[in-house]
């Protein structure tokens, strides 16, 4: 029930008055019994349980709530079907109530969806930016490539290159969804959309990754949707890359902010003004920041109930394919959640959610209406003041939390996964309408469920850390229920509740129009959550709706009954220790202490500048600012000095001990706790630290000596520090990088450990551990001398080297023998690598090893580089030749495949020059390629010859033949023109072939353009019909008595041409009646081929 936005819509002052709403038009009470599910719900869902209670139960709502909370807090969500009497009067004013919808785009609600729907328009808006706009997403199987999901099926194995040399594109159909059976061609198609649209953007991403993320951490940058969010005035007349005002006729400007860019300052430059809409980088990058939802229309309930009824009503016909179609909820909830899960489907609704009661009105009598005798303890406008409430105890304006709020659904309208504020309880009732279906998840698999939305759409979490507070973003509960996440269902209908419990996230949707009406509420049991709500809120800076210390404050001062008040005491020794801590971080920085004014004490709790949390008991403040700090954000507060701040205090540490003690009832000597301290420190074995924390939360509470407090604390915390500093050595976990401490080695650190252990008297863990892992770093330093280091022997080295690694020394001395051997065993493998015929794979792996392990001999690093160097730039070459990229002369072919030559083939000794390189007898660089290199280039040359032959054949022979129809056809030409663009060797038969086929191409594209004329028929066909025309024509030349272009005799109304005085049928040339019997001259459309002429 938690609103999504404060954009709450509200009635106009002078609302149009509207007929009455005719409740007799929807359902206002429906039995469970007779809408029971004849199916499994989707995904395996198991049902919430449904509670009915008995009338003498159903007079206590809160108190009926915490009697089934044991059970029914497991599931997050239930439904309270009342008691068959139970029928409160709908009061709402349907007459003057109008409100404003929100839109809803389904498949941008669920996150994984949204996150491929921005990566789609990501892709489109980089195309453009690019100057090559996309018409539209590759489809394979008559559906279009789900292109989010190649690219990380791609890159989950190791990018396109291992795709294709591994022949995994088959593979990653497959995860697609497409079989072979029906997608022939489907490897080539996904490799097709993956390099042709995919790559390009994550090659531009890639190199333009850092600028992207500088500009999602502005806060200034303008975003698609809100152009204007730019805190400074933008200028369209200045391109923003070079600064420049100058070929404003090459000035482009962004269709998503304006700003201006020329087309040669872009990477890559445009080589004009695009046709389409164009979006900067900064736009790009901007792509699914601003999410969140739209204001709709404004309604009366009749208008939205017409909307609401034709859109299901319409929907459900093109769906099911029948007039008035009966829609079964199993077939709603499966629609909804297909349109929700399809990136490429948008189905967009309304919703009229957050009215807030007391500008609208409710559903419910005002505690004003309610007669006497007619007390209904359920009305959602008397749970949040119910004396049981918490909501009593707070003194500010939580309005928003204790007046109900309205919601007023549509067919697939919805509601995205969150918890309610303050991790309170919800209360959710139907007023009317049709179903609404709720998912939920118990709060113990609060933190399981937010891993999997952080897992499922980390891109979404990159541009909103506190997405999770927002109410805008959906997840399937079956991605839910893979992670183990329990997710449980309930359905809502007329005359039914449904309570959330504290931490509970909840979701859900509505099958059609329907009006709901929720609450806030918070019994005692709620406590424990709220505070830890108010921790989490602090973390991600959240604004509180009110201060949880000031409802424990209010109540410990109001509430004066000693009994069953546990959760008081629990809440208040928390906030004691808690405070006092607070107040001890001030005081350790000498921060002087002042009274809170009574003025102050009687306006709103200030705020941490910082985090916003509400400092109700204390905060710091400084001469300088109004504004106001935590204990844990001093130094946020401004430059000064500590000197110029000031601790401002609500209650005294007395005062606040005194309310404590006045909520328990006693006032304990602190004897009785030094009894215990001095026991507890005298036992053998020692009390476990669990035992002691407790001891110390005791102290505080008995109000116990300050120093022994603090001697005790200081007890535990070295001994905390210990185990931390030991579990760390021993699980080789490194330091902070913040930490200003010179870093010591292990062997250091354990000596030290075991030091500061004799002098803790307490039985601490893992001292045995350290001593022994202290002995063998000693042993291993000691066997490592000095000889043994610089004796150059490998396998020595090696042994002492594998020892140092199984225990993680890290001392000089192993340092030292690392590098050697890490030095040695390189230098092995570079001279076997440049003894091998020439890998790029391999030499490349060397050089990176080299710079990993940081090698200092830079003559044989010399040696691999110019070994790369030369070698990829004559495999470059060579696979240039194969491709027909660069051709050369059949004179060249012997010294080309001298270059290439095969291993085996010409073993001899090298000579080498002053830098050890070997050298040809030429005096150049002598590299071996692989075998299968020098077959590639021997197999392209044989096939190129093989081409060039038979194009001879067809120039020089076929093309000659006598008979037109023997020679080879366009196509064949055409087809040999394809194969020698990967010929290896330079012909002039080539450019011969090339220049042929340009000239028949251009003949037919006269012939194409005397003979169609507009026709939409194919050429073959009016070739044919023109050809029959001549013939008949022709035939009939001389013989008398025939007219006409038809070559028929003379019948019905004929037309005589003015200039070569042949008749015409009026039917065949369709000269109007009129025209005929008129006076008018007739020119015919032989004599006139520019069209039909009829002249005065």
């Amino acid at each position: 029930m938690r609103r999504a936005s404060n954009n709450t819509a509200i009635m106009t002052a002078n609302p149009t008055v509207n007929l009455p709403f005719d409740l007799a038009t929807v359902r206002t009470k429906l039995d469970d019994k007779t809408l029971k599910r004849t199916k499994d719900r989707i995904f395996g869902l198991k049902e919430a349980p449904t509670y009915f209670p008995t009338e003498e139960e159903f007079r206590d709502p809160l108190n009926y709530i915490e009697k089934i909370s044991p059970e029914a807090e497991q599931y997050g969500i239930i439904k309270i079907v009342p008691p068959e009497n139970y029928h409160p009067t709908f009061s709402l004013k349907t007459e003057t109530f109008r409100f404003k919808t929100r839109l809803q785009k389904l498949n941008s609600m669920e996150g994984e969806t949204r996150t491929n729907v921005n990566y789609l328009e990501q892709l489109t808006k980089y195309h453009i930016l690019a100057g090559k706009p996309i018409g539209k997403i590759p489809q394979l199987d008559k559906r279009p490539i789900d292109l989010y999901k190649l690219k990380n099926e791609v890159a989950l194995r190791g990018g396109v290159q291992e795709v294709t040399r591994l022949k995994k594109w088959a593979e990653i159909g497959r995860a697609l969804g497409y079989a072979r059976k029906q997608c022939t061609s489907m490897s080539n198609a996904l490799k097709s959309a993956y390099t042709k649209v995919v790559l390009p953007y994550e090659i531009w991403y890639a190199n333009h990754k850092d600028d992207v993320e500088q500009i999602l951490k502005k806060g200034d940058v303008p975003s698609i949707n809100n152009p204007e969010g730019s805190s400074s005035s933008v200028d369209s007349d200045i391109c923003e890359i070079c600064s420049k005002n100058e070929n404003e006729d090459k000035l482009l400007l962004c269709d998503g902010c304006n700003r201006g860019y020329h087309t040669y300052c872009l990477k890559p430059r445009l080589t004009s003004i695009p046709k389409t809409d164009w979006y900067c980088i900064q736009c790009l990058a901007a792509v699914g920041k601003d999410y969140g939802f739209e204001e709709g229309e404004e309604y009366s309930l009749t208008t939205f109930q017409e909307v609401c009824d034709k859109f299901k009503k319409e929907w459900f016909e093109k769906l099911l394919g029948q007039k008035n179609p009966s829609v079964t909820e199993e077939e709603c909830e499966n629609e909804f959640w297909r349109l929700v899960e399809n990136p490429h489907e948008t189905c967009e609704v309304e919703y009229g959610a957050d009215l807030h009661s007391t500008q609208h009105g409710s559903g419910f009598l005002t505690a004003e209406q309610m007669p006497k005798d007619a007390f209904d303890p359920w009305n959602l406008n008397v749970i949040p003041v119910a004396p049981q409430s918490l909501f009593t105890h707070i003194r500010t304006d939580i309005s928003g939390m204790m007046i109900p709020w309205l919601y007023i659904g549509m067919c697939f309208s919805a509601f995205c996964w969150h918890n309610e504020d303050h991790y309170t309880y919800s209360i959710n009732y139907m007023h009317w309408g049709e179903t609404k279906t709720w998912y939920g998840i118990p709060g113990s698999d609060a933190n399981k469920f937010e891993d999997t939305m952080k897992k499922a759409v980390p891109e979404l979490f990159e541009q909103q850390p506190d997405l999770l507070f927002q109410l805008v973003t959906m997840l399937s509960p079956g991605r839910l229920l893979k992670e183990n996440v329990q997710v449980y269902a309930v359905d809502q209908r007329p005359g039914q509740f449904v309570v959330t419990f504290p931490k509970a996230y909840h979701s859900g949707f509505n099958h059609g129009f329907n009006f709901c009406e929720a609450v806030n509420f918070a019994p005692s049991d709620w406590v424990r959550h709220g505070l830890e709500c108010v921790k989490r809120y602090k973390e991600f800076k959240k604004q509180p709706c009110f201060s949880h210390d000031e409802l424990l404050v209010t109540a410990a001062q109001n509430i004066k009954s000693k009994e069953h008040n546990d959760w008081l005491l629990e809440g208040l020794a928390e906030m004691q220790t808690r405070e006092l801590k607070d107040r001890s971080v001030a005081r350790s920085r000498r921060i002087k202490e002042e009274r809170m004014k009574r003025s102050e004490e009687q306006t709103e709790e200030s705020q941490c500048l910082y985090c916003n949390c509400f400092n109700y008991l204390s905060y710091i403040g400084c001469q300088c600012t109004d504004k106001v700090v935590c204990a844990d954000h001093i130094s946020e507060l401004c430059n000064c000095n500590d000197s110029s701040r000031t601790l401002y205090l609500r209650l005294t540490d007395e005062e606040l001990m005194e309310l404590v003690q006045n909520v328990t009832g006693t006032d304990s000597s602190s004897s009785d706790w030094l009894q215990k301290l001095e026991k507890a420190m005298a036992s053998h074995p020692a009390p476990s630290l669990k035992s002691l924390k407790e001891l110390l939360k005791e102290g505080y509470e008995s109000n116990a000596p300050e120093d022994s407090l603090e001697t005790l604390n200081d007890y535990i915390e070295a001994a905390e520090r210990w185990i931390v500093e030991a579990e760390k050595l021993l699980n080789n976990k490194k330091d902070s990088p913040q930490s200003s401490s010179p870093q010591k080695n292990k062997s250091e650190r354990a000596k030290d450990l075991i030091d500061k252990a004799a002098t803790i008297d307490y039985e601490l863990p893992h001292v045995e551990k350290i001593k022994t892992y202290h002995d063998l770093l000693e042993d291993l330093s000691k066997m490592m001398t000095d000889e043994i280091l610089e004796s150059n022997d490998l396998e020595t080295m090696t042994s002492f080297y594998d020892s140092g690694c199984r225990l993680r020394d890290d001392s000089e001395r192993f340092k030292r023998l690392r590098t050697t051997v890490e030095s040695l065993a390189w230098e092995k493998l570079a001279q076997t690598t440049l003894s091998q015929p020439f890998n790029p794979k391999t030499a490349r792996m060397c050089i990176k090893q080299a710079e990993y392990y940081k090698i200092e001999n830079e003559s044989l690093l010399n040696r691999l580089l110019k070994f790369e160097q030369t070698g990829n730039s004559l495999l470059q070459r060579i696979d240039n030749i194969c491709k027909g990229k660069e051709k050369i002369s059949l004179d060249e072919e012997e010294a080309i495949l001298h270059l290439a030559r095969e291993p085996g083939i010409e073993i001899r000794p090298m000579a080498l020059d002053e830098d050890g390189n070997p050298l040809n007898e030429d005096g150049s660089l002598s590299i071996e390629l692989e075998t299968n290199v020098f077959s590639r280039l021997r197999n392209n040359f044989a096939k190129s010859k093989n081409t060039l032959e038979e194009l001879q054949d067809v120039l020089r022979k076929q093309c000659r033949l006598p008979f037109i129809t023997d020679r080879p056809s366009l196509a064949d030409a055409q087809h040999y023109l394809a194969l020698c663009r990967e010929v290896c060797f330079k012909s002039d038969m080539i450019t011969e072939l090339s220049d042929e086929v340009a000239r028949v191409t251009k003949w037919n594209e006269k012939v194409r353009l005397v003979f169609m004329n507009g026709r939409q028929k194919s050429l073959g066909v009016v070739l044919k019909e023109t050809l029959n025309n001549v013939k008949h024509i022709t035939k009939s030349k001389g013989e008398p008595s025939l007219w006409c272009i038809c070559r028929k005799a003379e019948s019905g109304l004929m037309v005589e041409c003015d200039i070569c005085h042949e008749w015409y049928h009026n039917s065949c040339v369709k000269v109007p009646r009129n025209v005929v019997r008129s006076s008018s001259s007739y020119i015919c459309p032989i004599c006139s081929p520019e069209g039909l002429k009829i002249l005065p």
